[in-house]
């Protein structure tokens, strides 16, 4: 099966990718600068040019579409710019889609549910966003469950976990944690730190797009997260049980989405998908790799 995958620079794109070629699949990438994976075809674009995004798509049975503004800050700060990749761009894809008869498997978010009004979260919860960020994710699947609806582009959304693992940018709390704790400054929390996420290894993600690009589901966007919630507080005192320093509380964070239960059940009654990797074991592997980097 031939599969596009977008935001092939990004974080999760390459991990993607990685588990797509395992799984027998002809791979190409899509993102504004060129990739370097072996065996992959890369192809320098923009998600706004509708052209760009056509050539992109018309040789493909499936795409993954990970390529977004998925900065929550920068999101926050440019919201015109996260419109115009996270919902044209999107938009573009589904067209795109249509016209090639592929499937599309989208990254979405946990966070497009807002506020919660109760917990676990599941599927059947209101959206409520209140973010740019999380607006346009929401915004994007609405966009392509449009799309299947009008013009038979089969589609599906995940909404996935806090993603974590090897290769992490280096504005993630992930990283701001373990590059202080390994320079020996103090490790700074926003808030109280008793904020928790269900982090997701990206290989927990990536096999779940994998997945998904052989279902034969459609319309039905579905929680992708790892069931264990870990506090920001945890995750500080797990990096400097590794790098010794100085534990500081600062006052919160904007943008921050309050701290909320999400349950990926209908993922596993659906897709046959459970997270699988334990939070300490991605952890020590993340900060192994940062210590070979240099």
């Amino acid at each position: 099966m031939k599969a596009l995958v977008t935001g092939a620079a990004g974080f999760i794109g390459p991990h993607v990718i990685d588990r797509l070629i395992a799984d027998g699949f002809d791979v190409a990438a899509f993102d504004l600068q060129e990739v370097d994976i072996p065996g992959v075809r890369s192809i320098v674009g923009d998600l706004t040019d509708a052209a760009d995004v056509d050539k992109a798509v018309s040789e493909v049975e499936v795409v993954c579409h990970i390529g977004a503004i998925g900065d929550v800050y920068l999101a926050g700060n440019e919201p015109a710019l996260a419109a115009s990749v996270n919902v044209t761009g999107t938009a573009n894809i589904a067209v795109a889609a249509a016209k090639a008869g592929a499937r599309v498997v989208y990254a979405s978010t946990w966070e497009v549910y807002g506020e919660p009004e109760y917990q676990p979260l599941d599927e059947n919860h209101p959206t409520n966003p209140d973010h740019p960020y999380n607006i346009t994710k929401l915004a994007g699947e609405s966009m392509l469950f449009a799309a299947d609806r009008l013009h038979d582009v089969p589609t599906m959304a995940l909404r996935l976990g806090t993603a974590y693992g090897v290769g992490l940018r280096a504005n993630s709390v992930f990283r701001i944690f373990i590059d202080r704790a390994r320079a020996g400054e103090p490790i700074t929390i926003q808030g109280d730190g008793a904020q928790s996420r269900q982090f997701t290894h990206v290989r927990d993600i990536a096999r779940a797009f994998s997945v998904a690009c052989r279902s034969d589901l459609r319309e039905v966007a579905l929680n992708t997260v790892a069931p264990e919630a870990i506090s920001i507080k945890e995750l500080a005192a797990l990096v400097v049980d590794r790098f010794p320093t100085e534990l500081t509380f600062g006052p919160p964070r904007p943008g921050d989405v309050p701290p909320a239960a999400v349950s990926a059940t209908r993922a596993a009654d659906l897709l046959g998908w459970k997270a699988e990797v334990p939070f300490d074991e991605g952890l020590a592997e993340l900060m192994d790799s940062v210590v070979a980097s240099g």
